[in-house]
């Protein structure tokens, strides 16, 4: 988000597409009392889909353990990835998704004995072309007419 004010749109856009794509309807979403969360365009989607919005105390990371411990995870991770292949902060961003992504792939969740990809998509993620964070890598023009 380039700004607070993109919130409700990108939060509706999200909702929709959980939805659509898991075939479940969202029942709750949790939040702080952010201004971004806490607006009209926002307040009549929750009662429009019947979703109930709950709202904690802010600073109160306790409140809200799970999703802070998973982007400590992540940002714990990407720090690593970072670190380990020796590349400038510069690649912070792409570290991130990177870690994202690999975990969404690996990470079991015990109850489904699935990872979160697969419960999703209903099928086992393929990371046949994944390769270590920050390894050397070449580029490959293939064609009849190559140039210098």
């Amino acid at each position: 988000l380039r700004s607070k004010d993109e919130t409700p749109k990108v939060l509706i856009d999200f909702l929709r597409l959980v939805q659509r794509e898991l075939q479940a309807q969202v029942r709750v979403v949790r939040s702080d009392k952010g201004t971004e969360f806490l607006n009209q365009t926002l307040h009549a989607y929750f009662a429009a889909e019947g979703i109930l919005h709950q709202t904690f105390v802010a600073r109160t990371p306790e409140q809200n353990g799970i999703v802070e411990r998973r982007n400590r995870t992540l940002v714990e991770a990407a720090r690593t990835m970072l670190s380990a292949a020796k590349v400038p902060l510069f690649f912070w961003a792409k570290a991130i998704s990177t870690t994202c992504f690999t975990q969404n792939r690996s990470l079991v969740i015990p109850r489904h004995k699935k990872t979160p990809y697969h419960i999703i998509n209903d099928r086992k993620p393929s990371v046949k072309f994944v390769h270590i964070f920050g390894s050397t890598c070449y580029i490959v023009r293939v064609g009849k007419i190559l140039t210098k």
